[in-house]
């Protein structure tokens, strides 16, 4: 054997054999919710896998999923808004007054727009996106929980909300109840909405219509 014929049978050995590994890392990654401490399962990530969340708004899904996020964002919106007013107040950046004219009718719009969200989504979608998906069960039981954790933290902003609309003196131990049930319904809605994004925005974007 030349040396010229030994240098191609050992350049296309390593073609193969970098190849092989390629294939082999490829089939070791696993895609991951975007959430750090995401309670979802990669065997549940099936559907997600072949729509990642760069594609949601592709001109082909976004028809079948902007309503769902739109909701979301608005929603993370209301929760931020709500978050950082009750921060300013915390802060004394607002005074007692404009803390309530502010945050009053907004907690109401808020709770009110959530509590019917997840409604409509327990009564009517979870329960079709399972009959489609009954693989992903434990995934959406997890969603519900969810739900009943947001709805009592919601009903609790609520009581505080009815109580702060009656409080024209100031009370800043209402306040501070307050500022502490929208920390912990922030924290757990953010967790909620992104897991509930990676099960169901894919559902959403690959249906056949």
């Amino acid at each position: 054997m030349d040396a010229c014929t030994e240098n191609n049978r050992v350049q296309n050995s390593t073609i193969q054999n970098t190849a092989t590994q390629c294939n082999l890392d490829e089939s070791l990654v696993k895609v991951l919710p975007r959430h750090p401490d995401s309670r979802l399962k990669s065997d549940w990530l099936f559907l997600y896998e072949k729509l990642l969340a760069s594609q949601w708004y592709d001109t082909d899904y976004a028809h079948k999923t902007a309503s769902w996020l739109g909701i979301h964002r608005s929603i993370r919106k209301r929760q931020r808004v709500l978050e950082q007013l009750s921060a300013e107040y915390q802060m004394g950046a607002l005074n007692w007054s404009n803390y309530r004219l502010q945050i009053l009718p907004r907690i109401e719009e808020h709770v009110f727009k959530v509590h019917q969200h997840h409604s409509i989504e327990d009564r009517r979608y979870f329960p079709y996106f399972l009959s489609l998906y009954p693989q992903l069960k434990a995934g959406f039981e997890i969603l519900e929980r969810d739900h009943l954790r947001l709805d009592a933290l919601l009903d609790e902003l609520q009581t505080l909300n009815n109580a702060l609309a009656n409080s024209e003196d100031e009370d800043k131990a209402l306040a501070e109840r307050l500022h502490h049930t929208l920390v912990a319904s922030s924290t757990l809605l953010s967790h909620h909405l992104s897991d509930e994004e990676d099960l169901v925005i894919p559902i959403l974007g690959l249906r056949q219509e």
